[in-house]
């Protein structure tokens, strides 16, 4: 694999850190595994680690003040060399290391050029109908590589390792390098994710540099065509010997690829050079069948990460919810005494104003009017808020049979006063057959008035709201439509939010918590059923409700 260095450049100095495949960690914690002394800096900011593909990723750690690439804010984002990365007043890049000596069964990192010999080379495709059975030397290394990688726990080691183990055992030259699909052109120099020497490669001095080495072009282009292992050997004459890629000047190679990877857009390929009388009689299919175990392999881990991430979010969602049972009990208990608080208030208000204590003036009247009215909001935005946490911690709700027309009905007779001072007419219309269902009786109620409630409040005066009760077979629909101010087409999606009101309903009506629909909202849906609106600016709205007939009870 490449050496790949990060270059941290910060208020007082610079400095290049050795990044592990496995990741660093950035920030100003004991933790860390770079120290970012800056307080600005969170503890745990970033991580820096390689992904399954080889890629470098930074990820901001739920950081204060980001991770910032070419001036944006990033989550998690891939960082090619040169890129612009800041963490607070620190400048981050990658550096690869170049031009570095080759040793024999060392890996290397550098850029090696695709140089393009015409039909010098014979390319073979793999004829995967031959009946071709391994040696038992093949097939027990090929068991040991498999079960080697299998033991890997990380991912991004899969490669590097896969190539050491292939040139040890063959003593030549392995690589895997990705490459663009074949509708992009072939880049002078592939990314290479492995590189790998064998151990007893002989003169070695010719290749003890990058540039003395070279994949070929048409190798590549026909392991980029097709989906099956290509094998390319040099085409001999009495005075000249084909090198694919030089290893040694002066006997013939002969080069396998396939493909390990497949990437949609970009091909992980398996490039193997061998000297020609080194190479096993059954090589084509050895290669064929290595490819398909680090492929095979690949999945597993890839899988096997996943499943741990997956882990992960998945205990941290535990936490949350938990984070948030304790946040409901907190607001549900402070809410009940501020409830039982404004009774008292409400009680004081109420004897004053009956002037059973003694006469008021006119002015102060109007201030203790002015305070019961106050008061009086408030201590519905209390009891809504009450409502929606005491919901949210009660878990499971009590479910028995119960007449849901007697329930329109006293539904209706709750919001009579209220319609009656707007001239407002509110009809009905249940269907006959529409009688008895399974459900918590006492919230289904809540969520019927509160839908009367918001279309009363929301619709003009002397105009009219209508409530629908139609059976479905296995369940009820309920439309309440009015000819109010209606809902913003684009507000639609926010209604059911919890504190959203939309912005023409907060000039027609100035009081208003933002709760109701979210309580409706999650009566109807802890009662299996779902709610939609359908609105027209200025026309008015219908709210559809579906509700299961028969809700199980719970276990």
């Amino acid at each position: 694999m490449a050496e790949t260095k990060l270059i941290i450049s910060g208020p007082s100095k610079t400095e290049a850190v050795q990044l592990d495949s496995k990741g660093v960690t950035l920030g100003r914690g004991a933790n860390c595994d770079v120290i970012l002394d800056d307080d600005g800096v969170s503890r745990h900011h970033a991580r820096i680690y390689q992904d399954p593909f080889g890629r470098w990723i930074v990820e901001d750690l739920q950081s204060r003040n980001g991770v910032i690439v070419e001036g944006q804010r990033v989550q998690a984002h891939a960082i090619l060399p040169g890129q612009k990365v800041n963490i607070s007043r620190f400048n981050l890049s990658l550096s690869e290391e170049t031009g570095r000596q080759i040793r024999p069964g060392s890996s290397i990192g550098s850029e090696i050029s695709v140089i393009d010999k015409g039909l010098e080379e014979d390319i073979i495709p793999y004829r995967a109908d031959r009946g071709t059975i391994l040696s038992p030397a093949l097939m027990q290394h090929l068991n040991e590589i498999t079960g080697h990688l299998l033991k890997l726990t990380s991912p991004s080691e899969l490669y590097s390792q896969a190539c050491e183990r292939l040139a040890q055992f063959l003593d030549t030259l392995v690589a895997i390098v990705r490459l663009p699909s074949i509708s992009e052109p072939l880049p002078k120099s592939p990314e290479i994710l492995a590189c790998q020497f064998g151990t007893r490669l002989t003169n070695t001095l010719n290749v003890m540099q990058p540039s003395n080495l070279h994949f070929s072009k048409r190798v590549l282009d026909a392991v980029r065509s097709t989906d099956t292992p290509v094998m390319a050997s040099s085409k001999t004459s009495s005075d000249k010997k084909m090198m694919l890629t030089v290893v040694d000047e002066h006997d013939p190679h002969i080069v396998f690829a396939a493909r390990v990877n497949d990437l949609g857009k970009a091909y992980d390929a398996l490039y193997l050079d061998i000297l020609q009388d080194k190479a096993p009689t059954e090589m084509f299919d050895f290669v064929e069948a290595a490819a398909r175990q680090i492929n095979f392999v690949q999945k597993t881990l890839f899988f096997t990460e996943l499943q741990k991430r997956e882990k992960a979010l998945r205990e941290a969602n535990i936490q949350l919810k938990e984070k948030d049972r304790i946040k409901d009990e907190y607001v549900s208990r402070v809410t009940h005494d501020i409830k039982g608080h404004l009774s008292a208030i409400q009680s004081c208000l109420h004897i004053a104003m009956d002037q059973s204590s003694g006469p008021l003036n006119d002015k102060q009247s109007d201030f203790l009017s002015r305070s019961r009215r106050r008061t009086a909001q408030l201590s519905d935005f209390v009891n809504e808020l009450l409502n929606l946490t005491q919901m949210r911690l009660s878990g499971q709700l009590k479910m028995a049979s119960f007449s849901l027309p007697a329930c329109i009905t006293k539904a209706l007779e709750t919001v009579e006063r209220k319609a009656q001072d707007k001239s407002i007419t509110v009809t009905s219309k249940i269907e006959p057959s529409v009688q008895l269902i399974v459900g918590n009786q006492f919230s289904i109620s809540e969520m019927i008035t509160n839908l009367l409630f918001n279309a009363i409040k929301y619709t003009p005066d002397n105009k009219t709201v209508h409530i629908e009760a139609k059976n479905l077979g296995d369940y009820v629909q309920l439309n309440i439509s009015d000819t109010g101010i209606g809902i913003p087409a684009d507000e639609l999606a926010s209604v059911f939010e919890e504190f959203f009101r939309a912005s023409n309903a907060k000039t027609f009506e100035k009081d208003g918590t933002g709760l109701g629909l979210s309580i409706v909202k999650q009566i109807i849906e802890r009662h299996g059923g779902k709610i939609s609106v359908q609105s027209s600016q200025g026309q008015g709205s219908t709210f559809t409700v579906s509700l299961p007939k028969n809700r199980p009870a719970p276990d």
